[in-house]
């Protein structure tokens, strides 16, 4: 079980993971926060966190979630960052990354390994 704190920049969501995340927690996270219609970009801080907990088919499940929970328009043209600063979490978040953009979900995906890039990323892809 992790500890998730959320912070607002305007529109853009910070989750702040602290502990290992299940599926479960991250489609919480989702379904309480995408389809506001305030949240458009989001970073998902795993610098003290893990996705090591969730399955390929937790993935997928994540995957299918966001799509349903943006198909209404909220989060258009929004783009999603995963920060890991260790390799585990770099390539976890690189396989959601690839089973989000096969489930069809309208949303640019990126993975860096600081909050800086993350940033730099969001801003100069505005």
């Amino acid at each position: 079980m992790a500890t998730i704190d959320i912070t607002t920049e305007g529109s853009l969501l910070i989750a702040s993971v602290t502990g290992n995340i299940t599926a479960d927690e991250l489609i919480a996270v989702v379904l309480e926060h995408y389809p506001n219609n305030i949240v458009k970009d989001v970073i998902w801080d795993l610098t003290n966190g893990s996705l090591k907990s969730i399955s390929q088919d937790g993935f997928g499940a994540i995957a299918k979630t966001v799509k349903m929970s943006v198909a209404g328009g909220s989060r258009r043209g929004g783009k999603t960052v995963f920060v890991g600063g260790v390799e585990r979490e770099y390539v976890l978040s690189r396989i959601y990354k690839v089973i989000a953009e096969v489930t069809g979900v309208p949303i640019k995906y990126n993975v860096f390994k600081t909050i800086e890039e993350a940033r730099n990323w969001l801003e100069r892809e505005g």
